[in-house]
């Protein structure tokens, strides 16, 4: 099926496959990525049943990937395609959200792939019952070839009691595992609770999503397999470039964390100050971005770390406890320089 991104067209659409029931939806928004869509397709089609599908959204990709979709489409009714104006990828997700029909969404990025035998196992998952949100395993491929496992792999069992231990046990992981690619997603639960990415930015966008989801979800889970793999150091990703949009998305996240999660900064509850631990590690982040954006920026910037840096009172993690020390003791500059020093090791070392 290939539609073009009409509001009627995509009502439609939307009714059609609403009559439809499937297991699972992939989501793949598509932009600029040729080169790289065929292997992420693949990795999945090579293994789907009939209780799958795949939407691929593109993006107003100015290369040839929109006519590589609708080769998918045309051989393989499991695909359907839809083709939008540009709008980013969080406006390309809720295109893909709006037309799913899966009862539970997994989030591919095109530029990525799957494990060969994941989705198997997925679907057993979800026959023996599921969660609202499943974390899987992820592993960076370099162009060389290498690969490095992610050091965020979830405990099922740490999981499974009640919300407040599962979103405590969340807050003291090594870091806030902010990426939707790397889980399952009930689509009730984003129905429920009327969950889309914000597509007023173009960076950090996925980071309040997946917050919120986890905020509303009553079970969590985690599946021990190989799952995702984050293709490093494309030319052209979105994420090899640090820019003073990607300190203002990541601002953007900070500043809607604690209006949801504070009052007077003062967590709401004890769930609200578990979560806080997510913005903390995210300001972290921001610190070190700060070493990076233009010095015409820095003023501006600066104004923010010294405002939120309270924030940093509620990170529940080893590297948060050191930034917050660093910065009570040493100050924005010199944190900002050690964390850039870290970041550099930790890239030429592939470490976590």
């Amino acid at each position: 099926m290939c539609l073009h991104g009409s509001a009627d067209r995509r009502k439609r659409m939307t009714e059609e496959i609403a009559t439809s029931e499937k297991l699972l939806t992939f989501i793949i928004p598509v932009y600029k990525v040729e080169k790289y869509i065929n292997e992420c397709v693949d990795s999945i089609l090579n293994q789907l049943t009939d209780a799958c599908e795949v939407i691929l959204v593109d993006d107003g990709s100015p290369d040839h990937s929109g006519v590589i979709c609708d080769g998918y489409a045309d051989r393989d009714s499991r695909v359907k395609v839809v083709h939008q104006k540009n709008g980013g990828l969080a406006a390309a997700r809720n295109t893909g959200l709006d037309c799913a029909r899966g009862e539970y969404i997994a989030f591919v990025d095109s530029d990525d792939y799957l494990d060969g035998q994941c989705v198997s196992k997925i679907l057993n998952w979800i026959t023996l019952g599921g969660a609202d949100i499943c974390f899987m395993r992820a592993k960076k491929v370099f162009p060389d070839g290498k690969q490095q496992l992610l050091d965020d792999e979830m405990n099922a069992a740490e999981l499974k009691g009640s919300k407040e231990s599962a979103i405590k046990y969340l807050s003291e992981c090594s870091k806030y595992p902010g990426s939707p690619c790397t889980k399952l997603f009930r689509r009730a639960l984003l129905e429920r609770n009327h969950l889309r990415f914000p597509d007023d930015r173009r960076v950090s966008e996925d980071l309040g999503f997946v917050l919120q989801c986890i905020l509303n979800a009553d079970s969590y889970d985690a599946l021990p397999i190989d799952y995702y793999y984050y293709r490093q150091a494309r030319e052209g990703s979105i994420t090899n470039n640090v820019t003073y949009k990607s300190f203002l998305g990541l601002r953007a996240f900070v500043e809607e964390s604690i209006n949801i999660l504070t009052e007077n900064k003062s967590p709401k509850g004890n769930i609200e100050r578990y979560a806080m631990s997510f913005v903390a590690y995210e300001f972290s982040i921001m610190i070190w971005q700060y070493s990076r954006i233009g010095k015409e920026f820095k003023s501006e910037a600066a104004k923010t770390l010294n405002e939120y840096s309270w924030v940093l009172s509620y990170g529940r993690t080893k590297k948060t406890h050191l930034v917050r020390w660093t910065m009570q003791i040493l100050g924005v500059n010199t944190t900002m320089r050690m964390l850039d020093i870290y970041m550099r090791l930790r890239s030429s070392n592939r470490g976590g």
